[in-house]
């Protein structure tokens, strides 16, 4: 790291990026509310968290595509657990699609750092939208490329997305595979010594669920956003690298105005934001 960078982030440390709790606006909104979290739980959520949503919560169940996975043990027969209480139920079921849980049966849809692992984000979208009540809530962070093993790779683009969208991409596409095998900054991520193994992991994906299938800024994470219909009511982000957004799924069919916080992204720390 050069003499600029490390004055960067003294300066982002400074500014509380690392350890300052979010504001209110993201945390306030969804107290009381019954919750569906996707791929968690989630430290940022924790009490200790710089998102504490958990303790206001008034019930929350979970969403894993296995128990068992590379960031989890989970234990259905359990209940959803994000705290070490039971909070609710654990859905063993993919999160691209829902099917067995029912239209308007949450509140809020909690989701960090899944996005990115999802092939057709706004198929994944929209099935958060369907189990959402009219007028409920998305909270949601995603991964910034310029703070991540991403940063690399080039931003994947709206029209990508969109494309993907339109042609009904499953989880079992490897279109970005090359990219990730030749660009990931492995020494920005967990070490491993094995190279042979860590790229096999990459190419089980369906099995894994490792690879990135998409890389966000935070204007591209709030296109994204804007695209699947979500009014956008709160943005921050933060180093070393997240984008949290809270949104609302409005009550009928209108599309909401997000002109205003879609300017958010100039606020980033991240000079490729702006």
């Amino acid at each position: 790291m050069g003499l600029t960078e490390k004055l960067r982030e003294l300066r982002w440390r400074a500014a509380g990026h690392y350890s300052r709790p979010l504001p209110d606006t993201f945390v306030g909104p969804l107290a009381r509310k019954r919750a569906l979290e996707i791929g968690g739980p989630s430290a940022l959520f924790r009490a200790s968290g710089l998102l504490p949503v958990y303790p206001t919560l008034a019930s929350i169940d979970g969403v894993q595509w296995a128990e068992n996975t590379a960031w989890h043990s989970l234990d259905a027969d359990l209940g959803y657990r994000p705290e070490g209480d039971p909070r609710g139920e654990l859905h063993v079921i993919d999160g691209v699609d829902l099917d067995p849980l029912a239209d308007a049966s949450y509140d809020v849809v909690l989701s960090s750092h899944v996005l990115e692992h999802i092939a057709n984000p706004l198929r994944a979208l929209r099935a958060w939208r369907r189990v959402t009540r009219p007028g409920g809530h998305l909270l949601i962070v995603v991964p910034h490329m310029a703070g991540t093993f991403d940063h690399r790779r080039p931003v994947t683009t709206i029209s990508h997305m969109i494309e993907d969208f339109e042609r009904d991409v499953g989880e079992d596409d490897l279109t970005h595979l090359d990219e990730t095998l030749r660009l990931h900054d492995r020494a920005r991520d967990i070490p491993s010594d094995d190279d042979a193994a860590w790229a096999e992991g990459r190419r089980r994906n369906l099995q894994t669920r490792l690879i990135h299938h998409h890389t966000f800024t935070t204007p591209t994470a709030l296109a994204l956003l804007d695209q699947a219909g979500l009014e956008l009511t709160a943005v921050e982000t933060r180093f070393p690298h997240d984008i949290y957004v809270l949104g609302r799924w409005p009550s009928g069919a209108e599309r909401p105005e997000n002109s205003s916080m879609l300017g958010e992204h100039r606020r980033s720390p991240f000079r490729i934001d702006r």
